[in-house]
């Protein structure tokens, strides 16, 4: 008796058929930075997290290129960095990775320019923060906004199934994972200030900040009075209010080094402006050093108060990863199985 011809709908045609659809299997996430004035913690232990712990691949980019500089305040030894800067781990993880193959391949971000990354080729995008002034022209870069208004899209959690089950090998835009993106302290900054063009089709977003139908915190007015108190009597004076001159004053110095005229902000409230409703959206998070960081209901993004979320932010950004890679690979075998089912 002639050997049975396998169904063309067996396990073995349907692993096939899911297994060229699918993403590399090692996530890569792509740390988006300034030139100078992070905070070393808010990059290194979330890196080492990605790196070590999870053992996924991360990238990094600047606007320019140029290998970033973190805030040297907070880098420097003594009393002050014992106090408020980053730990002897942190210091140390900084320079590792500094001289790790990923970071001295340094990419620039911004647009589809011929040598810029795409965001939407990450599994995610992380923006760390920085109180520094010399973070300011990092905030409002106009390449950094473009990139995000696009990703921002990507990071939507998906309510509808896939619409293409195109192998990737023969597809110019095949189907992909839902987008995360990730941010901390002032890193949320560029996510408020990103804004859809006044003419965007859905008037529902049209000439909005991309964050103003998510549920994000930030830094929380109550720990930057805290810090820049600390500043006054350390003699730093507006150190650790980056907008002391006001946003607009900012925007146009491109330090924030004003007239004085205008008046001061704090990056909460900065935040608050960009939401529709600020009253639920705003995540304030504990009064207290406890660990939070907060996960929007609609979009696979993931946002945190300070240095001490780091790991927090790390494990909700993992997180996401998996959620949105998982759902993923259950609409791709489903839909493969229905379209050889029909076929």
């Amino acid at each position: 008796m002639p050997k049975a011809k396998e169904s063309f709908v067996s396990p073995r045609n349907i692993s096939l058929r899911v297994a060229a659809l699918l993403p590399p299997e090692v996530p890569r996430i792509l740390f988006a930075m300034a030139d100078q004035g992070h905070e070393p913690t808010e990059v290194v232990a979330v890196w080492q997290y990605l790196t070590k712990e999870e053992g996924w691949e991360v990238e990094f980019a600047t606007e320019t290129g140029v290998l970033p500089k973190p805030d040297e305040k907070l880098m420097r030894k003594g009393l002050f960095r014992s106090i408020m800067g980053a730990k002897n781990a942190i210091v140390e993880g900084w320079y590792e990775m500094a001289g790790s193959k990923q970071f001295l391949d340094m990419k620039r971000f911004g647009g589809a320019e011929e040598g810029r990354v795409n965001f939407a080729d990450y599994d995610a995008v992380y923006l760390p923060g920085g109180h520094e002034k010399t973070m300011i022209p990092y905030f409002f870069s106009k390449p950094l906004h473009a990139s995000l208004r696009d990703y921002i899209q990507l990071c939507s959690r998906r309510t509808n199934p896939i619409d293409s089950l195109t192998p990737v090998s023969s597809s110019p835009s095949p189907p992909r994972p839902q987008r995360v993106l990730g941010a901390i302290c002032h890193g949320v900054l560029p996510v408020a200030f990103s804004r859809y063009p006044a003419d965007y089709p859905d008037p529902a977003h049209a000439g909005k900040s991309i964050l103003h139908n998510i549920e994000t915190t930030t830094l929380p007015q109550w720990m930057e009075t805290i810090g820049w108190g600390i500043g006054q009597v350390w003699g730093l004076g507006e150190y650790y209010r980056t907008f002391s001159q006001g946003v607009e004053a900012a925007y146009e110095n491109g330090n924030d080094n004003g007239n004085g005229e205008k008046a001061a902000e704090w990056t909460e409230g900065i935040v608050r402006k960009a939401l529709d409703n600020p009253e639920t959206q705003f995540k304030r998070g504990p009064l207290g050093p406890g660990a939070f960081a907060h996960t929007d209901t609609n979009y696979h993004y993931v946002s945190a108060r300070f240095p001490g979320d780091s790991r927090e932010l790390s494990m909700g950004i993992a997180k996401q990863i998996r959620i949105a890679r998982q759902r993923y690979v259950d609409e791709v075998a489903a839909g493969v199985y229905d379209a050889l089912i029909q076929s």
